[in-house]
């Protein structure tokens, strides 16, 4: 069999063992294939009773042609990745043409893509640019622009190797092995064939292996294939970790094969490592991996790693909350002092802060003795304004860093370490770019670290375990007893071309360019499937029936291969499943009571909203006035719902102290001043409202003109009402005692009418039902404590909303407010009334329902238990934020008390 000019036969993995056993060096497709052979070898040995033995040489090929150089002696030093990589990134800033332009760094990368492939295919642009593109000129340019540079800088490209090499081989310059094995090449580009085409002219003997070079292939399956279909990619996950511990046993090679292994890496990690190591959830417990995945991620995601980039980025002008806030709640940074730090992050975030500075920091902190780092910090940001080589900064970064006390006390894991020794290598890499980039500021040095570090793709350090999560292409030359393959829809076998955009297309269909053509991405699909097919005698694959709202056939591929099998494995490996399942949850028979003392009596604070909470749920009565446990504030630009909501009183206080009446509103009403009154009342509503931070004219003016529009809504609605009124009270302060709890309140309006009855109003901007107040729980209970201090004939909102303003109330009679029935005509009210037969009795209610509340709250009952009682309203669950302090969703309570609402 011929391969790419060279002749083939096939060579199983007990041959290859042999040959390495012999001392012939393997060279494999990629790192993985040679950790395989690694441990295949080293296990062979084992087996046959050698205590020790030299290590063989497996390694993939371009670590070979890199250690060929090396030995080689050479006097032109080897330019590293990251060196071209800034490299080309200087090369394209600097062009002139894009001045002006934001250019992202993708740019680059596709450009020193595409300069590797015109050098890995031998491929010759045109010297015209009369057919080239645009991107190609570009191309064309940059890589001049960028081999000058090399010259310049006296550095070589790893690219030119190959070709070097070759004139080396040629020369009888390179110490050669007789034998090489080349094992999980599919195909080898044209400048790497040529240097193995001179090793043979030089009598090196070169066989292959594990390779797939049939070009028409017809696909089988010799072993037993399933297709199973899920309904999307979630449940697809778990079904296969289930299935891997359903069949798992110690020795048992199980690969998880995924074309888009990008796509399903983070759900794969937590749905594997839910089924297979359960512990996983409980961060303090560090065990065996029971899984390998072959993926990586960028270094700037391992969190160890982007603390130290978050502390790096910060300058001495005030930075967004978003920067600040991670930094000061990071446990690798603030150590001993976290609760301090935590508590002014949640200060900075109630102030409405959207920006901090460290000086801003540093003055909260005051004499604190933390302080001394921040004022390290701020010295260190001064003394650091100079331009300096990366050489110099990487110094400094770790000294300034250890200087903060990053680090200080904190006890690594496995994981952890090894993120520290990737992150020391970064800052080696950035010493590293002098020549390429000379002198840069602090602040360019820090962005330069940032992208390496997204650039660098950091793989942890595991053991070899029996079950294996690949892609397509790591895949090669592996073999497994069982294999499921995930993911394999019609859009992702084969995928779409991704060609290059700075190739002319017609040269990368020339040329068969990897990703260029529909023809080259069927084919590529065709090999890695055979490939697999052959790997395993028990093959599963798997699709999504539906991802991101659209319907997925399975691969055209594998269509009419094995049988379908659409069995949902049931069994959960979980901790809380199998805690579910056993019924371990420990359930107690008596209420355990935490009565409210004297003492902490003169403590609790929360006016009406105790009541309120106590209603909607006891356990967050208790846990918010009691505890005082509260979510941490969320800045946002403007103003946020609360605040409108103030803004709203503030300007119905300073209307009606002002108003007065009816009769003076419908004067100014007939009048025609009622709209240049109402636009001056929102003027200076707006000027003296203590807005954080300050908000641009144009904003203010946007909500000038939303106050207005509201206002004018609200008093058309006042100008429906039948009987004249005066405005007796407005924002009345109140202190009411109800069974020993001081409940201190605000009356927002209390209007007399003409012949002497009063009316309690509340303002509301959000949805109301005065059915609720009906219930021994009503959610909204601050009328009906109220009413306890006073004789009102009827009790409403005022909701103030745009487009929806309206009263909502009962009254003792008829025609009191619009649209508010009396309490006896309004006969939907009536058949949810027991025992009430009158207005008396519906007060005497409320006061009872309103004690029992606070008896609740004082005697100490505070179990978890949403108010679920009047239908067609959401659970208090929905909205609290105290979820995570409760853990309402593991007692299965939610969903119970939500009607079926997933929560």
């Amino acid at each position: 069999m011929c391969f790419n000019g060279f002749e083939m036969k096939n060579t199983n993995i007990a041959e290859i063992i042999g040959l390495i056993k012999n001392g012939t060096p393997v060279l494999t497709v990629n790192t993985r294939l040679s950790r395989y052979l690694h441990t295949a070898f080293d296990l062979q040995m084992k087996a046959q009773g050698y205590l020790s033995w030299q290590t063989p040489v497996i390694m993939p090929l371009s670590s070979w042609i890199d250690r060929l150089w090396e030995e080689g002696s050479p006097d032109e030093p080897l330019l590293s990745s990251t060196r071209a990589k800034a490299l080309w990134e200087k090369v394209i800033s600097n062009d002139k043409n894009l001045e002006g332009l934001l250019v992202g760094g993708g740019v680059a990368q596709s450009a020193q893509d595409a300069y590797a492939i015109i050098n890995e295919y031998e491929i010759s642009l045109p010297e015209s640019d009369f057919y080239l593109t645009e991107e190609a000129k570009a191309l064309k340019k940059w890589a001049k622009a960028y081999d000058d540079e090399l010259k310049r800088l006296g550095f070589i490209d790893r690219l030119s190797l190959p070709k070097r090499l070759t004139r080396l081989a040629e020369a009888g310059s390179l110490n050669l092995p007789q034998e090489l094995l080349l094992a999980g090449f599919d195909e080898i580009t044209p400048r790497v064939s040529d240097f193995l085409k001179t090793l043979e002219a030089k009598g090196v003997r070169i066989e292959y292996a594990l390779s797939n070079t049939e070009k028409d292939l017809d696909l089988k399956c010799s072993g037993q294939l399933t297709v199973r279909p899920f309904e999307d990619e979630a449940t697809e996950a778990v079904q296969a970790a289930r299935w891997v511990r359903s069949i798992y046993k110690p020795g048992l090679k199980v690969g998880i094969i995924v074309p888009e292994l990008n796509r399903y890496r983070d759900l794969i990690i937590r749905e594997f490592s839910a089924e297979l190591t359960p512990s996983f959830v409980m961060p303090w417990v560090e065990g065996k991996d029971a899984f390998n995945i072959s993926l990586g991620v960028a270094l700037y995601h391992e969190p160890l790693v982007k603390s130290a980039l978050n502390i790096l980025a910060i300058g001495e002008r005030a930075e967004d909350i978003g920067k600040i806030s991670p930094v000061l709640m990071s446990p690798y940074f603030s150590g001993k002092g976290f609760l301090l730090f935590a508590s002014i992050d949640a200060r900075i975030k109630e102030d409405n802060c959207l920006k901090a500075s460290l000086f801003d920091i540093r003055g909260r902190l005051r004499e604190h003795k933390e302080a001394k780092v921040f004022d390290a910090w701020i010295s260190e940001l001064k003394e650091s304004r100079k331009k300096e080589f990366p050489s110099a900064w990487a110094v400094s970064f770790s000294r300034f860093l250890k200087k903060l006390g990053w680090l200080e006390g904190v006890k690594l894991s496995s994981r952890e370490y090894q993120a520290l020794k990737s992150w020391n290598r970064l800052l080696e890499e950035l010493a590293s770019l002098d020549e390429v980039l000379g002198r840069i500021s602090r602040s360019e040095a820090s962005a330069k670290l940032t992208s390496l570090s997204l650039d660098s793709i950091h793989q942890r350090e595991t053991a070899e375990c029996d079950i294996q999560v690949l892609g397509l292409l790591e895949a090669a030359g592996i073999s497994f007893d069982k294999v499921w393959i995930m993911g394999c829809h019609e859009y992702a076998l084969p995928r779409q071309p991704s060609p290059n955009p700075f190739i002319p297309l017609y040269l990368q269909k020339t040329y068969d360019i990897p990703h260029s053509t529909h023809e080259r991405e069927l084919k590529f699909a065709k090999n890695s499937l055979k490939r697999i097919f052959d790997s395993s005698p028990e093959i599963q694959v798997s699709y999504p029936l539906r991802s991101e709202g659209k319907e997925q056939q399975i691969s055209p591929l594998l269509k009419g291969l094995g049988s379908e099998d659409a069995t949902v494995i049931l069994g959960s490996g979980r901790i809380k499943d199998l805690l579910r399942k056993e019924n371990r949850l420990e359930e107690a028979d008596d209420v355990i009571l935490i009565p409210v003392g004297q003492d902490e009596l003169k403590s609790i604070s929360g006016g009406t909203t105790i009541i309120k909470n106590q209603s909607l749920c006891p356990f967050k009565a208790f846990a918010e006035h009691r505890l005082f446990a509260r979510a941490i504030a969320t800045p946002v630009l403007g103003l946020d719902n609360m605040e409108r909501g103030s803004i709203t009183h503030e300007a119905m206080k300073l209307f009606w102290e002002e108003v007065k009446d009816s009769e003076k509103l419908k004067e100014l009403s007939q009048s025609g001043r009622m709209d240049p009154y109402i636009k001056d009342l929102a003027e200076r509503i707006l000027k003296e409202a203590r807005i954080a931070p300050p908000l641009s004219t144009r904003f203010i003016e946007i909500e000038r003109e939303r106050l207005e529009s509201l206002l004018k809504d609200w008093i058309a609605t006042e100008l429906k009402r039948g009987q004249g009124f005066k405005v007796k009270f407005i924002e009345v302060k109140k202190t009411i005692e109800v069974e020993g709890l001081t409940i201190n309140g605000r009356i927002d309006r209390v209007d007399t009418l003409e012949d002497g009855r009063e009316i309690i109003l509340d303002y509301k901007s959000g949805d109301i039902n005065k059915a609720d107040w009906l219930t021994e729980r009503p959610k909204e209970p601050q009328l009906l404590i109220y009413s306890l201090i006073g004789k009102y004939d009827a009790i409403s909102f005022a909701r103030i909303s745009p487009g929806d303003c309206k009263f909502v109330g009962i009254s003792r009679d008829e025609g009191m407010l619009p649209d508010v029935k009396s309490l006896e005509g309004d006969k939907a009210l009536k058949k949810k009334l027991e025992g009430i037969e009158g207005w008396d009795d519906l007060m005497e209610f409320w006061k009872s329902t309103v004690e029992s509340l606070a008896r609740q709250f004082l005697a100490g009952v505070a179990v978890i238990d949403p108010n679920g009682d009047l239908k067609g309203q959401k659970s208090p669950c929905v909205y609290c934020e105290l979820k995570i302090l409760c853990r309402v969703a593991e007692t299965d309570m939610a969903e119970a008390k939500e009607d079926g609402q997933d929560e």
